[in-house]
């Protein structure tokens, strides 16, 4: 099988823009008010997507009358529409320049110089698990004065550094615990930005709150009168063991009477039908639906059980308590920052270690807990 074409292609479009596009190097950009901001975070993966927010969250605080947008893949455009921190957010498809099809430069360049039209003073590439040529190529096309990004990545060189007038040298080698929302802020170490709270966020509408709480009429389940259980993932030393999810349905739902709702995606049919065979109790299914509907649902939960993916990430940023299970993933890299969240795992051994006794005593213990209040509204989350 041949090499994709594209990292040969985007880094040579880097040292091409190099000869025309302009930039402040010189620039102290603590020192600057910005006008127009963008972001660069134009990889598919949805956890990764969230735990950018909270750099989101300090450049508002720091430049509040600025314009400010995100460049999103269609994966995680949706979810991140309509933000409290964002005024925009820029759709990048990559399969409309570089596809099956072929390439296309006419309509490539036609996207970069519209890019270039909005006239984006500051752009900044937050990259904290790999560099992105792709990612380096667009903001470098903008023509901003000030573009921030990644020199170089715990060592390893980036070859399309000279897209940025300030490289940064991202190094967490000695410090590999380091969350994932504080390591999307390192990159911005330069711009002086505030302290702010590291929770994620997804901001619902009212019509998508109010369609929420119709599928759980039909469903006859009251908001806070259930608890959702994710036993899929995309990656498989990720999932727990669906018969253990099962197990702890049912006794949840035994010493409660909490409802049992399982959430299922494209990647989830088997683990999710392994639970769901060995379920006592009545349950529902909320299967492949788009993801701002399952955010909403997620939102009226008491309790949210996942394993390490991205539901995870999701019930997370809607506020909703999360018990997340960890098996070879770091939960201090990635374990929700909101607040009544627990984990269960320390990351790099076997994910079927956790017993589900010590997953039931842990959401015992949380269901007792207060409901959590929405830290924007001041009201309780599933209200």
């Amino acid at each position: 099988m041949l090499p994709s074409p594209e990292p040969l292609l985007t880094r040579t479009g880097v040292a091409l823009l190099r000869a025309f596009v302009p930039g402040e190097p010189s620039a102290d950009p603590s020192a600057r008010e910005f006008r127009s901001v963008l972001v660069v975070r134009q990889h598919n993966q949805l956890g990764d997507m969230l735990c950018v927010v909270p750099l989101l969250r300090a450049l508002r605080r720091r430049h509040p009358g600025a314009r400010i947008a995100l460049l999103a893949s269609p994966v995680n455009a949706g979810v991140m529409q309509g933000n409290s921190c964002l005024d925009e957010v820029i759709l990048y498809d990559k399969r409309e320049y570089l596809g099956r099809a072929g390439m296309r430069p006419g309509a490539a360049i036609g996207f970069l110089r519209r890019l270039r039209e909005r006239k984006f003073d500051l752009v900044l590439t937050p990259s904290t698990v790999s560099m992105s040529a792709t990612s380096d190529m667009l903001a470098m096309a903008t023509g901003a004065g000030i573009r921030i990004g990644p020199g170089s990545l715990d060592g390893r060189p980036n070859p399309s550094r000279g897209a940025y007038t300030h490289p940064v040298n991202l190094d967490w080698r000695h410090s590999p615990h380091r969350h994932q929302t504080l390591r999307n802020l390192d990159v911005a170490t330069a711009l002086g930005l505030p302290e702010v709270p590291l929770h994620s966020e997804i901001t619902l509408t009212e019509d998508e709150v109010a369609g929420a709480k119709s599928f759980l009429l039909k469903v006859s389940l009251p908001p806070a009168s259930f608890v959702v259980y994710h036993p899929g993932a995309g990656k498989p030393p990720n999932r727990w063991p669906a018969g253990r999810f099962a197990e702890l349905a049912n006794a949840i739902a035994g010493e409660t009477g909490m409802g049992t709702v399982v959430t299922s995606g494209s990647f989830d049919r088997v683990p999710v039908g392994e639970m769901t065979a060995a379920l006592r109790v009545r349950y529902s299914v909320l299967e492949n639906r788009p993801i701002r509907e399952v955010a909403a649902v997620l939102r009226q939960a008491r309790l949210v059980v996942s394993n390490d993916t991205g539901i995870m990430h999701v019930a997370g940023a809607v506020g909703t308590p999360v018990l997340s299970l960890f098996g070879p993933t770091d939960p201090h890299q990635w374990a929700p920052l909101n607040r009544g969240s627990r984990y269960i795992g320390e990351g790099g051994s076997a994910i079927d270690r956790i017993e589900t006794r010590e997953v039931l005593e842990a959401a015992r213990s949380m269901l007792l807990e207060p409901y959590p209040a929405d830290p924007l509204t001041g009201n309780e989350f599933g209200g």
